[in-house]
């Protein structure tokens, strides 16, 4: 049995310190460290676009966050990414070297020629449907980031169960189940902010493909690692319209299957 969540929020509220109180920050920082080497890790996913940096959009306002406060157990956010670079730059490299193989035995056609050319220009680049995780010790309620390569055609309404985004999410959930992270926060319109062809018809869509994608792969978690219980939060942007949100909410109990309550009532 897992549980589900449809919040209205922004991506980084998981990531931020509440300042609420004067012992807020404190008393947040001691339970993420608390947590920090338990079995119970908690993820979220960012949608970044194929460069590996933090200088643009999200990824810029995410290594904000996590410069607020010292982080005593991992590098920094910029060390990390240069790790994740040369780990890039090695795997660009076997590629083309088999690609280059390929090309040699003649079994490579025009369009791949074009493939290949595409390659070699992103030599750098991270591919849609590819991740890379940093981990931290010094946000909110976040221990892993997994930064989902994503391009404009996640804008489209047109997308399949089989799209790079839809197929990153599913490796995502795979490596929570093999490492321990017992709850993850996806953007269920895979998109963080909203924008005018986002219409309530595209909205519904792209809720119940992401919906019953989760569903299925939620199922195949159960033969990774034995039905381990579950947090999945659905996060929505919150420019969306009340409207509309109540409208997700009631699919959620359409696509999964909600366990019946129990009332206990007393005779006296």
């Amino acid at each position: 049995m897992h549980n589900l969540r449809l919040l209205r929020a922004d991506m980084l509220d998981f990531c931020k310190h509440k300042r609420n109180h004067r012992s807020g920050v404190k008393l947040h920082r001691l339970q993420t460290a608390l947590s920090l080497y338990s079995t119970s890790l908690c993820g979220l996913v960012l949608l970044v676009d194929n460069r590996i940096n933090s200088y643009s959009g999200i990824k810029r306002d995410f290594a904000t966050v996590c410069q607020e406060y010292t982080d005593l157990h991992f590098p920094l956010i910029e060390e990390q990414l240069e790790v994740v670079q040369q780990v890039a730059l090695y795997a660009r490299t076997q590629r083309r070297s088999k690609l280059k193989e390929a090309h040699d035995s003649g079994n490579q056609n025009g369009g791949s020629d074009d493939k290949n050319k595409n390659t070699e220009r992103n030599y750098l680049n991270i591919l849609p449907g590819e991740f890379y995780i940093t981990r931290h010790s010094n946000l909110s309620e976040i221990h892993v980031a997994f930064h989902l390569c994503v391009d404009d055609n996640v804008k489209s309404g047109n997308i399949t169960a089989r799209d790079p985004a839809i197929m990153g999410l599913r490796n995502i959930l795979k490596v929570c189940c093999t490492h321990d992270i017992t709850t993850i926060s996806i953007p269920l319109l895979l998109v963080h902010d909203m924008s005018e062809e986002m219409t309530i018809p595209w909205c519904l869509r792209r809720a119940e493909l992401v919906f019953k994608c989760v569903k299925g792969f939620m199922m195949e978690m159960a033969s990774w690692d034995g039905g381990i219980s579950r947090t999945v939060q659905f996060l929505v942007p919150q420019s969306i319209s009340e409207e509309m949100f109540y409208q997700l909410s009631n699919m959620l109990p359409q696509i999964f299957r909600v366990s019946s309550t129990l009332t206990l009532t007393s005779k006296h």
